[in-house]
Order: C-alpha cells, then structure tokens, then sequence
C-alpha cells in the first residue's frame, strides 16, 4: 500500500505541475504526504491518507486554473504570497517586487477580487497552516513561527477567524 501511495504521490505531483503548480510547491507537498505515509501502520489509513492527497492536489490545482485571479496582476500577488508564506509578508513588499504603489495595489486587488490583501495574505497562511497541522507533527507554536506570525496568540486569532476554530482544535477534528 505504501508503494502504491508513493507511486500515486509521484504521478499527481507531475500532474499537478502540468495543471500549472509551481515545481517546487508539488514536490513539497508530495514529500509531506509521503512522510505522513511513512508513519502510518494501518493499510486503510494510507489508503485514506491517497484519497485525501488527491483531493488536496485537485483542489490546488483548480484553485491556480479557476478565474478566482483573473487578472495577470493578482495572479502575481497570489503567486508571491504562495512563495513567501514562511516569511511575515508586508504590502509594501509585495508592491515593490511588482514596481507599483502600495495604495494602487491595495485597490486593485479589492476590486479584482473582491477582499482586501491582508485578509488574501492571512487566508492563504491559515491554509498552509492547516495543511501542516493535518500532515505534519509539528507544534502549533512551531507553525505559527514557521509562518511568520509575530507571536503564538496571533497566530491563533488569525487562524480562528479564518477556519472557525483554532489550531488545536483544528488538528484533534483531522487526526487521522
């Protein structure tokens, strides 16, 4: 069963990078899987653990090809935020690396997505952070650092508002 799933994680990882993932986030996110993978004893737990890989890869991979960011300008922003998801992320970072204002990018943003840039900025955080909270062993505290949250209390307010739980109550639903 664990070939099986090292084997699927190869082949979704590779199509998923043809579905337009960035190389290096299809590669990260197989080897999390396959870690998980490893830990796992039960052959109906990775059986389980595929089902859900697949469905995480699918979802990505539609959320990168849906016109959720129609426009070549928060599609960049989307792909910046993705690539500096462990670091703190400023606006005013992000609208020097795209040679625009702070003020224009906030703007056009909102009007092309309809939510601000911060609330874009800590939803794609608090994605990642259930990822690692569900596929990882890692401490709440360790991925709130790991994200590049100020402290361990923002991280839990962030992560409340943008899931409807917190973190450790988040991991105890999803334990598998």
């Amino acid at each position: 069963y664990k070939n099986t799933f090292i084997v699927t994680a190869t082949l979704v990882s590779r199509a998923a990078i043809l579905g337009g993932m960035a190389a290096e986030d299809a590669f990260t996110l197989s080897d999390l899987f396959i870690q998980k993978c490893e830990l796992l004893t039960d052959p109906a737990r990775v059986i389980n653990l595929q089902f859900n890989m697949v469905a995480d890869y699918t979802e990505q991979v539609a959320k990168i090809c849906s016109k959720k960011y129609p426009t070549k300008l928060t599609a960049d922003v989307s792909n910046y935020v993705r690539h500096h998801l462990f670091e703190p992320i400023t606006i005013e970072n992000i609208a020097k690396e795209l040679f625009i204002s702070r003020p224009y990018l906030s703007a056009r943003f909102k009007n092309d997505t309809g939510m601000t840039l911060t609330d874009f900025i800590l939803k794609e955080k608090t994605d990642e952070a259930k990822r690692l909270l569900h596929y990882t062993d890692k401490s709440i505290a360790t991925i709130g650092n790991y994200l590049g949250f100020s402290s361990q209390s923002h991280f839990f307010r962030v992560f409340k508002k943008y899931s409807g739980m917190s973190p450790k109550e988040y991991r105890k639903k999803n334990m598998q």
